[in-house]
């Protein structure tokens, strides 16, 4: 079954963080609720990820995935510790969730997928780092999320899932396509 966020759905996610977000004025940081975040423009991702390929080369892409993984899993802790979510009981209304979220921070638009063993994400327009590295890269460049998807995915199911970013606009594809499965290659 093919999950996607409707547009109701992001609106609501987008409303809840503009009236939970709030200056904290002893520090000067954003927090949504408890949790510091950070507002950046889209390209945000893209130039991190331009910066470190040209200090590091080809490892900026395991960098970002290492990152993205710890993130998800922090996602994953901070929905299933919310009291007030309901949304751990139905894996379609998680998933809707995740869509919904994903757009509403402006990652992308995506649909996730699930199958025996596997787990896929498709962004048909892209997500941040390759509708902004369009043209630029022979290899797919969206790391952070990658990771950010496998840990959460890891977390939530509390397997060790493996993602594999098998096409990418950067690199001339038509589409975003994140897979994930237990095994190291699939």
């Amino acid at each position: 079954m093919k999950i996607e966020a409707s547009p109701e759905e992001v609106t609501s996610i987008l409303n809840q963080y503009k009236t939970t977000i709030q200056s904290k004025a002893s520090t000067g940081e954003l927090v949504f609720e408890d949790v510091p975040v950070i507002f950046a423009r889209a390209e945000f991702m893209s130039t991190i990820y331009s910066e470190l390929e040209e200090l590091v080369g080809a490892s900026a892409s395991g960098v970002l995935k290492r990152i993205g993984k710890a993130y998800g899993e922090k996602f994953y802790e901070l929905l299933i510790n919310d009291q007030e979510s309901n949304i751990f009981g139905d894996r379609q209304k998680l998933f809707s969730y995740l869509c919904a979220e994903t757009q509403a921070i402006g990652w992308g638009r995506i649909s996730i997928e699930e199958f025996p063993g596997k787990i896929i994400i498709r962004s048909e327009k892209g997500l941040a780092t390759g509708r902004n590295y369009v043209g630029k890269s022979e290899q797919p460049v969206d790391s952070y999320f990658l990771g950010y998807f496998e840990g959460f995915f890891s977390k939530l199911d509390n397997i060790v899932y493996h993602g594999i970013e098998s096409e990418c606009i950067a690199a001339g594809n038509s589409c975003c396509k994140l897979e994930f499965g237990t095994e190291p290659v699939f």
